[in-house]
């Protein structure tokens, strides 16, 4: 009995501090966010007032709160895919056998360990319209006639803001992908090309089916991780040009810091919270990883 007390309180004494400073950090800040987004609060005025539902009913009627929430979306489910894509196909190039092979691999994960800063910077440096590197390859190949304004355009902004992030955040997928598909049984293979499969439909009927759940998860983590996206695209554009760029995480920021509206600012997060909760249920509904069947198992 005693020892099982001492257990209990040895248990106790060691996560209890973690769960407080997770309690501190995390669930506090998201509480007064929450309830921040019922009051009305301004920079310039000490007064702090109950104002309800009124924050949300103003952002349901206000035209920029929803271009903003479809800019995020476009641009979510834009760099998802680049993500995704990129990154089964880097995976599956690494995971074949070649010289060099441990060195890839290495480079591979450079993108995702450098600052987002660096990347914003070098690939405004890159993609610039009047000395960018990418510009000037362009024209000298004569593929364009006259520069790109790639981060400066209405209609290019966006497609490059996600080029970028897919850029930086495939070799995450990669290496996600890479470790599922070298935990597939060399026999599925062997199996399927006695029965006369070429690559193609290895492919189709043993890697994919063995990759559907990491890609799933892989696609609903990038998924909550770029709908909350700020730095990079604030970094490159600012959330411009005319608000091309303009994600619900900008489109808060220039609330709470532009407009000095603290109680719309939270209100926009949470709204950006809804969104994501309601999202990650229907995900999982379409997609339920406990009804995957593991193929070689």
């Amino acid at each position: 009995m005693t020892g099982k007390a001492e257990r209990r309180r040895w248990i106790f004494g060691t996560v209890t501090p973690a769960l407080l400073l997770l309690v501190v950090v995390a669930y506090l800040p998201i509480l007064y966010a929450v309830f921040l987004s019922f009051l009305h609060k301004t920079a310039f005025s000490p007064e702090i007032s109950w104002v309800g539902l009124k924050n949300y009913l103003w952002l349901l009627a206000e035209a920029d709160m929803w271009a903003s929430l479809l800019y995020s979306l476009v641009f979510t489910v834009g760099s998802v895919l680049v993500q995704v894509i990129g990154g089964l196909t880097l995976a599956l190039l690494l995971n074949r056998s070649f010289r060099g092979q441990g060195a890839a691999r290495s480079l591979v994960i450079l993108p995702y360990l450098l600052p987002t800063i660096v990347i914003g910077l070098v690939f405004k440096w890159l993609l610039n319209q009047d000395y960018g590197v990418i510009n000037q390859v362009l024209l000298d190949t004569g593929l364009v006639k006259m520069p790109i304004n790639f981060f400066g355009g209405i209609h290019t902004a966006m497609y490059s803001v996600i080029a970028t992030t897919g850029w930086q955040y495939a070799s995450f997928c990669a290496l996600m992908l890479l470790a599922r598909l070298q935990a597939i049984n060399p026999k599925l293979y062997e199996a399927a090309k006695v029965s006369g499969a070429g690559p193609i439909r290895c492919f189709l009927d043993v890697t994919l089916p063995n990759l559907k759940t990491t890609l799933f998860l892989v696609a609903l983590l990038r998924g909550i991780w770029m709908f909350n996206k700020f730095d990079l695209i604030y970094i490159i554009t600012g959330g411009g040009p005319l608000r091309a760029t303009e994600t619900l995480p900008i489109y808060a920021f220039r609330l709470a810091f532009e407009d000095f509206d603290f109680g719309l600012a939270a209100a926009t997060c949470t709204l950006m919270f809804i969104v994501l909760a309601i999202g990650s249920v229907v995900y999982f509904k379409l997609f339920d990883p406990s009804k995957e069947v593991e193929v070689g198992r």
